[in-house]
């Protein structure tokens, strides 16, 4: 199942969204007969239905074997949404199942910067995939401009390669809601080239992590030994210190920017990306 579908006259639809995308009701096309309605990844048809959970979606009658969305999990298929839940409400436009035209990628969620161009993907990625396939894909992102985050619910072997958060779904480790997911920022270095230090990770809804994602917030680092982590630009001087104390101070500053500028929620559970002497 996926929540895209193509119509003859209006295009693309997405159920995600109360006018489809292109000013129709969901009405116009649930349970319709005789409307032709087609997936956008196999051009096969598919029908309009809402789940037990009541989520709107489109579905293949006879679902076939090498169409990627219409096998996708039941999880995937949530926290797709997720994603495009927590873009939207960061301010952006977010559609959701979009490829590029020369079909080399499709992205699980695509956001567009405030002059309607495609800037960041938001991949749901929760089947097996190894690091260099995470490498590659990225690769093809890059290539047409559009920055990528990779979303697992499980530590996987690829997440310090590529930019990625890990979360828990809703019910687990005390979490509850529609959005209550929680995001653990990816560890970065162990020790710099003078001093040992550590960063300590942070947990956060996945509206906060994706709004200063999208926002700029944060950004994606990679350090020296390769491994890629989202941090705050103020965080990164910090990481070679010209002082013994200088990563504390650096640190400390730079949270209380994210706080002043509304980045970093006073409630949040855990301070942000804190050195630590070892």
């Amino acid at each position: 199942m996926g929540y895209t579908a193509v119509h003859a006259g209006s295009g693309l639809l997405d159920a995600s969204l109360d006018d489809l995308g292109c000013g129709q009701s969901w009405a116009d096309v649930h349970r319709v007969k005789g409307l032709e309605l087609a997936c956008p990844e196999c051009r096969g048809r598919v029908f309009a239905r809402i789940s037990p959970h009541r989520a709107r979606h489109f579905y293949h009658q006879v679902r076939p074997r090498d169409c990627a969305l219409a096998n996708e999990s039941p999880a995937h298929h949530l926290l797709k949404l997720e994603l495009a839940t927590a873009a939207r409400a960061a301010g952006f436009r977010a559609e959701l199942e979009v490829g590029n035209e020369a079909r080399t990628w499709r992205a699980d969620v695509l956001v567009f910067d405030e002059q309607d161009r495609p800037f960041m993907a938001l991949e749901a990625q929760l089947s097996p995939m190894t690091p260099q396939d995470a490498r590659m894909r990225t690769d093809r992102y890059a290539a047409d401009g559009v920055a990528v985050c990779w979303v697992a619910m499980e530590k996987r072997p690829w997440e310090r390669g590529v930019p990625s958060l890990r979360v828990a779904p809703p019910g687990t480790a005390g979490t509850h809601g529609r959005c209550a997911m929680e995001w653990r920022a990816t560890p970065g270095p162990r020790h710099t080239v003078k001093t040992k230090a550590t960063w300590t990770r942070i947990s956060c809804s996945l509206d906060d992590a994706i709004r200063w994602i999208l926002q700029g917030g944060v950004h994606a680092h990679t350090g020296p030994d390769g491994t890629v982590w989202w941090t705050a630009r103020s965080y990164v001087p910090a990481y070679i210190p010209p002082h013994p104390e200088q990563p504390i101070n650096n640190a400390n500053a730079a949270y209380r920017r994210l706080l002043r500028d509304g980045f970093m929620p006073r409630s949040t559970p855990v301070r942000a990306a804190r050195w630590r002497r070892t």
